[in-house]
């Protein structure tokens, strides 16, 4: 029977086929929708779980929204371009970049060599969380004296470098409550186990307050081009970093240090030794230019200066403003200003502070020994008083070297000895600070490395004071009460110390009384703090006191005691030259084992008690008053952290 294929048939077939293709894209359709619901099922139960098993409110999501897609551009800047870990999408194959290891890019690293990773940064103590939390309003800290000038790594006096730490960053800082080191503008680093390099790696994130970005040409300009200037007045922080030999930029965001040779802090000088300043901002002005600038502030800080215009920037004998900067990379700080008042006399900075003028300031130790003991002043203040990584010490430095051509009496350890024996250190913190602070024999505070208390002070003994000046021919011999030298010349010299309140007039005093009780002439030089730094690279003084206050918990002695920071214009104004004391600092440079170095550091210690070239008085705490309205307020065992500061909402804080 012949078999035809007729047109019905035909028609037929194509219904079958159509119906069957219908039939197959409503399945694939349906098995699709059943895949978007599983994934939006599995989104509703992350839900829940963030929010307790309660479905979170709208503002709850949007903020985990804004988490994620700041995650997403924290990877898209950092160069990683893998999906993550988690991922759940079918066919997904994670590409990560060479050398990674998880969602940290490697890449830039050195093989071999441990990474130290750095957390991202925010605050030690959040203060977000905390009730009353909000945003705004000024915080006013009155200072002691004036800074000389705000330009960072120029301004290298106490006051100006206050201001310079919260406008500028480093490439690292110390934790403050572990003091361990981690990253500031570095995100990560390595350190050759030998010691002879350094690679850091900068965090993408990184802006200066303009929002240009911070580069490894920007480290290696500050390096090089500015700090390295002899042209630029940075002497005292280029002693510092005299083991750097090369700064290299290895790629935008990663750049290598070279060492001259191995020391232990080669690792902590790369990392928390200079700011790292914007090269497109600080190039455009001559050596010549920035010496003479009295404010010239620009960084990566938290704040910044009011004003970037540099003939309007600060001048002296105005308050120093500054402004939240809201290209901060990193958690904005609440307050939206900081102001600095200057107010020298101790007593007027008190009578501010009474009367809401300003919001925290250092008090003298006798002020604090008597305030706090008021009724209700707890109310009023947070009085803090603690020790720590910046705790200082307090001394009288006796020229050793040559002033204006001719020799001091000080030149001779037998007179500088007598005159450690002349003051009565004990009474001193008794009658003149308030009793707080402890007599010490050495160049660190008893409560950090390198500190040997085994160590006794030189007591206090007016009669061994005269033999010993007699022994370095010092006697009357004329009979009106002066002592003078075999050549006659009568014993006088000028004790330098800045104008301030009560506490300063009565330490120049009494130094005035105990040299006058063994035949010396005393005269006694008040000068605005603003000269000191002239007077100490000049090295025009007899006596000066001064303090120090780390900013490391273990410091190194180069600067301040090693004949090297005489001729450099480092910080050994004294012009002490010791042979035995050089090679114990330079070999305790080079020890990288910390208990071996301490046992050197003791040996330092031994040997500058011995020679006396400074006449330790006391090691101090911090003593702060801070209005009680300020709240997040933290003693940490590196110090404050002023950035965490806030104003309760309560308070109507000016925004």
């Amino acid at each position: 029977m012949q078999n035809r294929f007729g047109l019905k048939d035909f028609v037929l077939i194509i219904l079958v086929v159509a119906g069957a293709a219908l039939t197959w894209l409503a399945m694939k359709q349906a098995d699709r929708g059943w895949l978007q619901n599983q994934g939006l099922e599995r989104k509703l139960i992350e839900i829940q779980q963030v929010s307790g098993g309660q479905f979170a409110p709208l503002e709850s999501r949007l903020a985990q929204i804004e988490q994620r897609l700041q995650t997403i551009d924290n990877r898209l800047e950092s160069g990683i371009v893998a999906a993550p870990s988690d991922s759940r999408r079918t066919g997904d194959v994670p590409t990560k970049p060479a050398n990674a290891t998880g969602d940290k890019d490697e890449s830039w690293a050195r093989p071999g060599v441990p990474i130290q990773w750095s957390s991202p940064g925010t605050f030690t103590t959040d203060p977000r969380p905390l009730p009353g939390f909000t945003e705004g309003g000024e915080f006013v800290e009155i200072y002691e004296a004036k800074p000389n000038k705000l330009v960072p790594l120029i301004a290298e006096d106490v006051y100006g470098r206050r201001v310079c730490d919260i406008v500028c960053e480093y490439l690292g800082s110390y934790n403050p409550k572990t003091l361990a080191l981690q990253g500031e503008l570095a995100d990560a680093w390595q350190y050759d186990p030998s010691g002879m390099w350094l690679r850091a790696k900068i965090n993408p994130r990184a802006r200066f307050s303009d929002g240009k970005p911070v580069t490894a040409e920007d480290v290696r300009w500050t390096f090089h081009d500015f700090l390295r200037n002899p042209q630029i007045q940075s002497e005292q922080i280029r002693s510092t970093v005299t083991m750097i030999a090369k700064v290299s930029v290895i790629s935008e965001l990663v750049v290598d240090f070279e060492f001259t040779e191995p020391m232990y802090s080669n690792e902590s000088v790369s990392l928390t030794g200079f700011y790292i300043l914007p090269k497109h901002f600080y190039s455009k002005f001559t050596p010549t230019q920035l010496n003479q600038y009295t404010g010239l502030v620009v960084g990566s800080g938290p704040y910044r200066m009011q004003s970037d215009d540099p003939d309007t920037q600060w001048t002296p004998g105005t308050d120093i403003v500054l402004v939240r900067n809201e290209n901060y990379w990193r958690a904005k700080p609440p307050l939206a200003r900081m102001r600095v008042k200057l107010i020298e006399d101790e007593l007027a900075r008190l009578t501010a502070f009474r009367n809401g003028e300003g919001d925290m300031f250092l008090p003298s130790s006798p002020q604090f020994a008597k305030v706090i003991a008021e009724k209700d002043w707890d109310q009023q203040a947070h009085s803090l008083k603690w020790v720590n990584m910046k705790s200082s010490y307090s001394f009288i430095a006796w020229q050793c070297g040559p002033r204006n051509g001719k020799l001091t009496p000080f030149a001779d350890r037998r007179v500088r000895t007598a005159m450690t024996m002349l003051i009565d250190r004990e009474k001193m913190i008794r009658d003149i600070w308030g009793g707080i602070g402890i007599p010490i024999t050495g160049p660190n505070h008893p409560a950090v490395i390198g500190y040997d208390t085994s160590i006794k002070p030189i007591p206090f003994d007016l009669p061994a004071a005269k033999a010993r000046l007699k022994d370095a021919g010092w006697e009357d011999r004329n009979g009106d009460g002066i002592i003078e030298d075999k050549d006659a010349r009568p014993f006088v010299f000028e004790f330098t110390t800045a104008q301030g309140g009560e506490v300063v007039k009565r330490l120049a005093a009494f130094v005035k009384d105990s040299s006058a009780a063994a035949g010396i002439d005393c005269r006694i030089n008040f000068v605005d703090w603003a000269k000191y730094d002239e007077i100490l690279k000049g090295r025009d003084f007899d006596a000066i006191t001064l303090a120090w206050q780390p900013s490391a918990p273990e410091s190194d002695p180069n600067q301040i005691w090693h004949s090297r920071s005489i001729d450099s214009q480092g910080n050994n104004f004294i012009q002490w030259r010791n042979a035995e004391s050089d090679r114990i600092i330079d070999a305790g440079r080079r020890e990288m084992d910390q208990a071996k170095r301490i046992k050197l550091w003791y040996q330092l210690h031994a040997a500058i008690a011995d020679d006396q070239p400074y006449t330790f008085l006391r090691a101090t705490p911090w003593l702060r008053f801070i209005k009680k309205e300020f709240h997040n307020v933290n003693m940490y065992p590196k110090s404050l952290e002023t950035r965490e500061f806030f104003k309760p909402a309560a308070l109507a804080p000016i925004n």
